[in-house]
């Protein structure tokens, strides 16, 4: 019976050894933390403008929100902070483009744009509706 144990403690502690060491606190990622705001120093003008000619060009967005985000009869207007759907955030605004929204003409990645040009939208998007530039 004792030599079970020590058999068993044996195959615990050798088990334990294989595992990576615990992470600081410091050295976790909080994946849930969720901004709000892009960081300023990342909405230059020639990330605002690429986004302004994707918005208005391969993205399509304006057939649907119009040439002065002013919204129509098929999509919602995408000025002020806080619109039909969703909050206006800079996150809502990229996971809107990223995912669309189920039971509209919102499909994912309009025009089919990629992975960075939703970036480079929603960064237009987000300084033409909180009043940074016009469209």
């Amino acid at each position: 019976m004792m030599m079970r144990r020590a058999i068993h403690g044996l195959l615990v502690v050798g088990m334990l050894a294989l595992l990576p060491p615990p992470r600081l606190a410091a050295q976790v990622v909080d994946t849930t933390l969720k901004r709000t705001a892009p960081d300023s120093a990342l909405l230059t003008p020639a990330m605002i403008e690429a986004g302004r000619k994707i918005f208005h060009g391969q993205g399509n967005c304006y057939a649907c929100h119009g040439d002065r985000l002013q919204g129509g009869p098929i999509a919602p207007a995408l000025t002020g902070k806080s619109w039909r759907h969703i909050s206006g955030t800079f996150d809502a605004i990229v996971d809107r483009i990223d995912n669309g929204l189920a039971g509209t003409l919102m499909v994912p990645h309009p025009g089919g744009i990629s992975e960075s040009q939703v970036f480079l939208v929603a960064t237009y998007v987000y300084t033409v509706s909180h009043g940074t530039i016009k469209p």
